[in-house]
């Protein structure tokens, strides 16, 4: 029991704890919320949070001093640099702030206007209903440098226009900028618009837009062509590979069906016998024109995927091109060189990234379920596994890759790909709060595939219904009833599986005889019909193990019944079973075995009443 002492120490050691941590909270509240000095600074007005906000794309910063370029009409090629002073909250700006960025947009649509003065008029010599003299006369215009309000500017003259237009202004933020007089960086400016402007009149030639169209005709006739030879050979492609699939189908359905493909190869290796010899190499031989076959619809399929991307880079080339020629267009022509070009490699990639994974995937289920060393029926169980396995898994890579690729295309079009990633991590949580039955599908359509519950061809029996597995995968599982009905069934539903077709499956049969027979004959009888039954030819690749009659097995009302054991492969339990009971039956005939059915033996006690009492209703 603590002393007095004791608990005041205790009590103090908790106030002096108590007391650091207020103090160590004071100190961050006072360093985070006390107003900052700044020395040898003026006051700039606004928050601290303001000053440090960044400027919008394509603006720079040097102190008190924002720049930005002023892009070509044209091409979108940099022309010259302006200078504003620096605007750090750009939500409140009064009718004194004028942003670099709004006034580099100024600038560029002033010379749109003039450019599209030029259009204007090659378009009107061109195609407008004139004469000779009556066609308006070409346009030609002059970059000079003049004074306008004691301001130095850069103006465009032209023959068809009586006042000149002002496009820039020099202010006194650009000659700080470039370190030079107002009128050193008129003339610079002059020297870039006026190459602009030259290059809009030379564009805009009757002659040269003409040449151009020209051009532009002749590239989307190319387009056309190349499309359409691609397209005839895609088609020509198809046909031959549906036709080589129809082929690998015939061949694969005359193989030996007793043979797994690695049986096959080791009875190429272990044959000695010349009939055997002769058999094994037909093996070889079909063996090698299914690999070929296989290989052949590979490349196939491999040629149209490539046709596809062939197209596909055939039209951006085009367009590309046409950006290229046509003047109007020219001013995306940069854009459609750097985006979409961007955009087709990360699909291109993630496309060739699925055909390979899937190729992976499938020569890795391949190889893991041809293995020499084990037994067809293994072989067999593993290939029906190997469909729903490789489907799973296959579907899986493309998701995650289709998933990259879509974050990398919102990465290309400036989207904040983390914020989307968060906003989607709660979407998704919101999403499987709401969709818990179909993750619990998901989880136990997991464990069945690697638990190798069951698969693809499997005779199952689950909740009650049985029937051959049609369908598997991650969410539901259908099954095909004897009376051809469809069931199907979520994953997270089920629960106890009786899987009678796992690995091997076993004739499980009761064979009932007379209490008068000779029941060391009788087992002597079924064991031979048995015996005889896995030694022929027709069925004793079906039978994996010698039959087992395991003896008498219970005594009924009427009946001994036998029980008897035989071991077949998957899903031949019933046509083994029904050949048995036919054979069984003959040979029960010719022993002179009967097969009781239900009889009933009526006794009196005092003997059997008289008909003159039965008429009179004594019995």
């Amino acid at each position: 029991m603590p002393q007095p002492g004791d608990v005041d120490h205790m009590m103090n050691t908790r106030r002096l704890i108590r007391l650091l941590l207020l103090g160590f909270l004071a100190s961050l509240a006072v360093m985070g919320w006390s107003s900052q000095a700044y020395g040898q600074l003026p006051s700039l007005g606004g928050s601290v949070a303001a000053e440090t906000r960044l400027p919008p794309s394509g603006v720079s910063r040097y102190g008190a001093l924002e720049v930005a370029w002023v892009k070509s009409p044209l091409g979108g090629e940099n022309l010259f640099q302006i200078a504003s002073p620096t605007v750090i909250d750009r939500s409140s700006l009064d009718g004194a702030q004028l942003p670099v960025e709004v006034r580099s947009h100024n600038i560029e649509d002033l010379l749109r206007l003039e450019i599209s003065r030029f259009r204007q008029n090659a378009l009107s010599r061109l195609f407008a209903p004139f004469t000779a003299a009556e066609a308006p006369a070409p346009r030609s215009a002059q970059v000079i440098v003049s004074t306008l309000q004691g301001l130095t500017v850069v103006q465009v003259t032209s023959t068809t226009s009586s006042r000149p237009l002002t496009i820039a202004t020099v202010t006194q933020a650009d000659a700080n900028f470039y370190s030079e007089t107002p009128e050193q960086v008129a003339q610079q400016w002059q020297t870039a618009i006026a190459g602009e402007i030259q290059q809009a009149e030379t564009l805009y030639s009757p002659e040269v837009l003409l040449q151009r169209l020209q051009q532009t005709i002749a590239i989307l006739l190319g387009i056309l062509l190349l499309t359409g030879l691609l397209a005839l050979i895609y088609r020509r492609l198809g046909k031959r590979q549906a036709q080589l699939q129809r082929r690998y189908a015939s061949k694969a359905e005359v193989s030996p069906p007793e043979q797994s493909l690695a049986e096959q190869q080791k009875t190429v290796a272990d044959s000695s016998h010349p009939a055997e010899r002769f058999e094994a190499a037909q093996i070889s031989h079909w063996l090698q024109q299914q690999l070929s076959l296989q290989r052949r619809l590979t490349l196939y399929k491999f040629a149209r995927w490539l046709l596809i991307w062939l197209a596909v880079l055939v039209w951006y080339v085009g367009l590309y091109l046409l950006t290229t020629r046509l003047p109007i267009l020219m001013q995306w022509s940069r854009t459609v060189l750097t985006q979409p070009l961007s955009l087709i490699v990360i699909w291109f990639v993630v496309s060739l990234l699925i055909r390979i994974s899937n190729s992976l995937i499938q020569r890795s289920v391949s190889a893991w379920k041809e293995n020499a060393y084990l037994s067809f029926g293994v072989v067999q169980r593993k290939a029906l596994r190997s469909q729903t396995v490789s489907g799973a898994l296959q579907g899986l890579a493309s998701c995650t890759l289709v998933l990259i690729g879509i974050l990398l295309t919102l990465t290309e079009f400036g989207l904040p790909v983390p914020s989307l990633l968060a906003g989607g991590a709660v979407i998704g949580l919101a999403i499987s709060l709401g969709a818990q039955n179909l993750i619990k599908d998901l989880v136990n359509g997991c464990l069945i595939l690697l638990e190798d519950q069951f698969a693809v061809g499997d005779v199952i029996t689950l909740n009650g219904e049985s029937g051959l597995v049609e369908r598997l995968n991650l969410r539901l599982t259908q099954l095909r009833n004897p009376d051809g009905e469809l069931i199907t069934i979520p994953n997270s539903q089920i629960g106890l599986v009786k899987n009678q077709t796992s690995t091997w499956s076993r004739v499980n049969l009761g064979i009932n005889v007379a209490y008068s027979t000779d029941l060391d004959h009788a087992i002597a009888v079924i064991d031979k019909v048995a015996t005889q039954l896995s030694q022929d030819p027709d069925w004793q690749s079906l039978i994996l193990e010698p039959p087992q009659v395991l003896g008498v097995d219970a005594f009924g009302d009427n009946s001994i019944t036998i029980r008897l054991w035989m071991q077949t492969e998957p899903l031949q339990q019933w046509p083994v079973g029904r050949e048995f009971r036919r054979r069984l039956k003959k040979a029960f005939d010719q022993a002179g075995i009967s097969i009781p059915f239900p009889q009933r033996s009526i006794w009196f006690e005092n003997g059997l009443p008289e008909k003159g009492e039965i008429k009179r209703g004594m019995v």
